[in-house]
């Protein structure tokens, strides 16, 4: 009777015991979640659901533009769509169509389409309320993706594409624009399915780094886009479906033990420089978190353009002893930028985010260092893991894949990243 008495209540302690271990970890990972990864994964049951709504509107553009023979897409510059725009132009993976709204100006017709994303109606509203007029006085189709709570009122939209927020305020807007650029690239999908329904099919750009690159993407890019015969039609919703699978893959790997170990890494170190009094920075070459770097940060980073920055731009801001954290993809250099070499002139210390591959690359003549991965002197490397392609989405013509991810990737990495930070120099 005693031993059963003492044995009842040794199983009921540990009962105790593993209820509170349970009950501090849960704590523990809610404490460690990170709010815009929460926010997104929520966000995606919107953009599953449209899927009908985004395949109407690329059906749309299909139609006009098969028809029409020759339609520009035009993304423009201005306002705050702007990183949404380089993110989508001249792109790997992305229709070699899609171009700023600054070029091309002498080919323009009233059969183009314009395409934006505010990443907030209350930065974007005002730029959009005139440059919207502007496009249906051209006869122009117009796509948005933004939010439609908080749009304003008489907008002249053909397509919204819903991305979910509560209202038009700027405190949702770096998710916006991750939803956007998700939208945005199943979009291009839709449209490509669409197409090829249609007998034809557009330019698909590829990426730099990829064996036979040049002569694809010089094949491709070119003055006028052109459409292609296609005798494969692709099927309404299934290249969306793919791509919202690779994104899933993406956010595993985000969520990962190994990743959140390298981002706790980075945030432990970024914080060890702002407590000794030095400057936490941030930028990239990289297409959309080029511009991304400057907006929405709630930890110290202060940020300076990559793609146009010179070496002087570098000097002037990193010093001795500051931190930057620096993103590429495939590398960290570009075939006429050697930006590792600037970095390292600086005397500053750096963290190196880029995808870490042993794949055979298409060579360039440029910097020596464009495939450079000796890094010893790098505080650490932050890796990003996506498909070599980076495109994810397989297509039946050249150059076999379209729909890149990094996009997405790097600015949920980058976003969780700040997110470390602050909470490590909050004491959490």
């Amino acid at each position: 009777m005693h031993n059963y008495v003492y044995f009842r209540s040794i199983s009921l302690i540990r009962f105790i015991s593993i209820i509170l271990a349970m009950a501090c970890c849960l704590s523990l990972r809610a404490a460690q979640q990170s709010a815009v990864m929460t926010e997104y994964r929520q966000r995606l049951e919107l953009v599953r659901g449209q899927i009908p709504q985004i395949t109407a509107a690329a059906e749309a553009v299909a139609k006009r533009w098969v028809e029409k023979k020759q339609v520009l897409l035009h993304y423009p510059f201005g306002g705050d769509t702007s990183d949404f725009t380089m993110e989508n132009i001249s792109r790997a993976g992305g229709l070699d169509n899609a171009q700023t709204n600054t070029v091309r100006i002498e080919m323009r017709s009233a059969n183009d389409v314009f395409v934006v994303a505010p990443r907030s109606w209350e930065k974007g509203g005002d730029y959009l309320k005139k440059e919207l007029p502007k496009a249906r006085e051209q006869g122009w189709l117009i796509v948005v993706f933004g939010s439609k709570q908080g749009m304003p009122d008489g907008l002249p939209v053909d397509f919204l594409i819903d991305n979910g927020a509560d209202g038009g305020n700027e405190d949702e807007a770096a998710v916006n624009q991750i939803v956007n650029m998700t939208n945005g690239w199943i979009w291009q999908c839709e449209l490509t399915a669409a197409l090829t329904q249609l007998g034809v099919h557009p330019g698909i750009l590829k990426g730099m780094p990829l064996p036979g690159a040049q002569a694809h993407n010089k094949e491709y890019q070119i003055a006028v886009p052109k459409l292609y015969p296609c005798d494969t039609p692709i099927p309404a919703g299934s290249l969306a479906a793919i791509y919202l699978q690779q994104i899933e893959r993406e956010l595993a790997n985000l969520e990962s033990k190994p990743m959140q170990d390298q981002l706790e890494r980075a945030a432990d170190i970024a914080a060890d420089h702002v407590k000794a009094g030095k400057a936490l920075w941030a930028s990239s070459f990289t297409h959309v978190l080029d511009g991304e770097v400057f907006f929405d940060n709630i930890s110290p980073i202060k940020a300076f353009r990559g793609i146009s920055s010179n070496e002087k731009t570098f000097k002037d801001n990193l010093q001795p002893g500051d931190l930057l954290l620096f993103f590429g993809e495939w590398s960290l250099n570009l075939p006429w930028r050697d930006y590792l070499k600037e970095i390292r002139n600086t005397g500053g210390d750096f963290i190196a985010g880029y995808r870490v591959g042993i794949e055979p690359v298409e060579p360039y003549e440029g910097p020596a260092g464009f495939y450079d991965q000796k890094l010893d002197d790098a505080a650490m490397v932050l890796e990003q893991e996506w498909p070599f392609e980076n495109a994810a989405v397989p297509i039946p013509f050249a150059p076999g894949m379209m729909a890149p991810v990094s996009g997405v990737y790097l600015c949920l990495q980058y976003r969780m990243l700040d997110e470390k930070i602050a909470e490590k120099l909050e004491g959490k």
